[in-house]
């Protein structure tokens, strides 16, 4: 997937850019990585745009990704799986999101959500990283989970007890 792009003062397309950022929120150093684009300098109080000076620019949109990206950071800081944590679980396991998302008790798209969009929940994010770390944990949720068929239970607990965690 190519970087996104976005039209400058002068309507001329530019990537979007991403850099880690370190910063300290509620107590915690956290780290994440946060996006931004560079647009010519304008003075504020005179509308004039300088062009030979270029800053970071924030869109709507950008806003609201960094903001839910440091929120994920934060709650992963507090014990919360981390996306890519549940992704390796799902793919050594071979067990599809909405699956993972039944036998946690979640609706059928809550870990494809985490998983693209970071954790929005520290609960829900608790939850998680217990279960896929722990595998009497994830095989009593998928013992008691009714919206699986017994073979499909079978299956999935012979594989994370074959496999281990």
């Amino acid at each position: 997937m190519g970087t996104k792009k976005i039209l400058t003062r002068d309507n001329k397309p530019t990537d979007e850019l991403q850099r880690e950022v370190n910063k300290i929120f509620k107590g915690i150093k956290l780290s994440y990585k946060e996006v931004y684009y560079l647009d010519y300098d304008v003075d504020e109080d005179t509308g004039m745009i300088d062009k030979h000076n270029k800053v970071e620019y924030y869109t709507k949109s950008q806003i609201s990704r960094n903001m839910k990206t440091l929120k994920s950071s934060y709650l992963i800081s507090k014990g919360a799986a981390a996306p890519n944590e549940i992704i390796k679980f799902r793919e050594k396991y071979h067990i599809a999101a909405s699956t993972l998302s039944i036998i946690l008790g979640f609706s059928k798209n809550t870990i494809s959500n985490i998983e693209n969009n970071g954790v929005t929940s520290l609960t829900s994010g608790r939850l998680i990283k217990m279960s896929i770390n722990n595998k009497d944990i994830i095989s009593y949720y998928i013992k008691v989970c009714d919206s699986i068929d017994n073979l499909k239970k079978e299956e999935l607990s012979t594989r994370i007890m074959t496999l281990g965690l």
